[in-house]
């Protein structure tokens, strides 16, 4: 079922994302949990996670580093990614390999150096899982092998929230696009008011329920008066901006749970939810009001118009809002022949208590 008011991407973006607890790319995802465990486990002072530039950005796994640069880190730690299978170096200074390539990096001073390669479930090798010693140090079976089982665990770590972030980044397109093709369905692209399909399905939804909870409900016609003659003088890009202008100042005085939809050409109209035709037609004054006081730029110069509404309300008798869209339009075109700049409320929703609205004035209406 379509829903009302419109979905709004950022918003629905917002609910993913604290559903799901997935932050932001340019946020990292901190395992040092895993670290600190490797660390007690091994009885070692540095744990580091290497891994190749696709992860390395959001996924940061490290203890007893934190007074050395990241970059450097990486990129002494990036050739253990050589290595295809588990390894030890039990005395650094053996290997030449590990001796000669801390040129301009600010790195500890390790005596010995361990690590197990981290892949994804198709063995394809994406880091490596690194501890290292201020002392020569000889892991025995045992520990090499809780090691290679915390290579496993940060594996699948780094393999589920990658995972969740692509699955993530898929909702949150399917959600703009969701709302993309809401608002090709159901906006007038020019005013961003609802177009008349829409509007109707929608309206004819409050009706419903307007009579299944005995509740009130008003409708209102609105068309801005001479609006030809603004077409014909200023011409039809200002005419544009005079009718999406005009919903937005309605859009403003309305609640987020009227309706507004913009019906053909100049003619709008709107539902306003629990509502009586007299409070209505204060509203619809306060609109009509807000209208007349903007002035239009132009190249003829500024210019003023105003607008006529027509207010009615459903009875429970009748099948579709058409009915009282139909009386509210009867009201506009008297709103026209009296003299426009007006609100009138039509004839079978006149109180013995209040009138129509006339020139802009409520008379007799309750406060």
């Amino acid at each position: 079922m379509i829903s009302y008011p419109p979905p709004k991407f950022e918003e629905q973006k917002s609910e993913i994302m604290q559903r799901y607890q997935i932050l932001y790319d340019d946020h990292a995802v901190s395992a040092k949990s895993f670290a600190d465990s490797v660390a007690l486990a091994l009885d070692t002072p540095f744990v580091m996670v290497a891994l190749t530039n696709r992860y390395r950005t959001w996924y940061h796994c490290a203890h007893g580093l934190g007074a050395y640069s990241a970059d450097d880190l990486q990129t002494y730690f990036a050739r253990m990614h050589l290595s295809q299978s588990r390894f030890e170096v039990a005395d650094i200074r053996e290997e030449e390999f590990f001796l000669n390539h801390t040129d301009g990096l600010k790195m500890p001073k390790f005596q010995s150096l361990a690590g197990v390669p981290l892949t994804d479930p198709n063995g394809k090798r994406f880091g490596t899982l690194c501890i290292g010693d201020r002392k020569t140090r000889q892991l025995s079976e045992t520990e090499l092998n809780i090691l290679s089982s915390f290579g496993k665990l940060i594996s699948n770590d780094i393999c589920v929230k990658s995972a969740a972030r692509y699955a993530i980044r898929d909702l949150i397109e399917l959600e703009h696009e969701k709302c993309d093709l809401f608002e090709l369905a159901t906006i007038d692209p020019l005013t961003k008011a609802l177009n008349r399909r829409a509007f109707m399905r929608f309206s004819e939804r409050e009706l419903a329920r307007f009579k299944r909870d005995n509740g009130r409900l008003s409708t209102l016609m609105l068309d801005i008066d001479h609006f030809k003659q603004v077409n014909d003088v200023h011409g039809h890009a200002t005419g544009d901006k005079v009718l999406s202008k005009m919903v937005a100042i309605a859009s403003n005085v309305l609640r987020q749970e009227d309706l507004i939809g913009r019906l053909g050409g100049e003619e709008f109209a709107i539902v306003l939810v629990d509502s009586d035709a007299m409070s209505a037609a204060k509203v619809a004054d306060r609109i009509r009001q807000a209208i007349k006081q903007v002035k239009f730029p132009s190249e003829a110069g500024p210019f003023n118009v105003s607008v006529s509404i027509g207010v009615a309300e459903p009875l429970f008798n009748e099948a579709s809002i058409n009915d009282s869209l139909e009386r509210a339009d009867a009201a506009l075109y008297n709103a026209k022949r009296n003299g426009r700049d007006r609100v009138e409320i039509a004839a079978e929703n006149v109180s013995p208590h209040g009138h129509a609205v006339t020139a802009g004035v409520s008379r007799n209406l309750p406060n």
